[in-house]
């Protein structure tokens, strides 16, 4: 009775730790590393402000858990200090559900020093939270109902 008692529960209880280890891999893998978060918030802090037109998407063909595209994003930046606008390029996970298109527009935060490394505000799931930094640079966000008054 006491092996059949440890296959019962045992077998099932091996199985849902294995989902749980795996689920936080998979994080791991799509999240936002403690470095990735330290060069954002300093880029957020000491960086010029941009607008990033997503110039092409390529897969690179690695998919997590499923459903996390990893992808090869090309980026015209043009900064909002009327600065040159340059292109450059990030290696970026998106969900299937929630693919961008050319032509998308989001806020980014670059180096002076150092174009090449930039932040850009990927939308991910539209929330009405983020229309305001949309505003702030000049980028319409699709949740924004109000009226455009630039052109007056």
């Amino acid at each position: 009775m006491g092996w059949e008692l440890v296959l019962v529960i045992g077998g099932p209880l091996l199985t849902i730790a294995f989902i749980i280890m795996m689920r936080r891999v998979g994080k791991r893998m799509v999240g936002t590393s403690d470095e990735d978060a330290a060069e954002i918030k300093r880029l957020q802090a000491v960086g010029r402000r941009a607008r990033a037109t997503l110039a092409s998407i390529s897969p690179t063909g690695l998919t997590v858990n499923n459903f996390n595209v990893q992808c090869d994003v090309a980026f015209w930046l043009t900064p909002l200090d009327g600065s040159p606008p340059f292109e450059e390029t990030k290696r970026m996970f998106f969900l299937e559900t929630q693919f961008p298109r050319q032509g998308d527009i989001w806020p980014a935060f670059y180096d002076p020093a150092d174009p090449s490394k930039f932040a850009v505000a990927a939308p991910g799931k539209l929330d009405p939270a983020q229309i305001p930094m949309y505003r702030e640079f000049g980028i319409e966000h699709p949740l924004d109902s109000a009226p455009d008054t630039s052109a007056e």
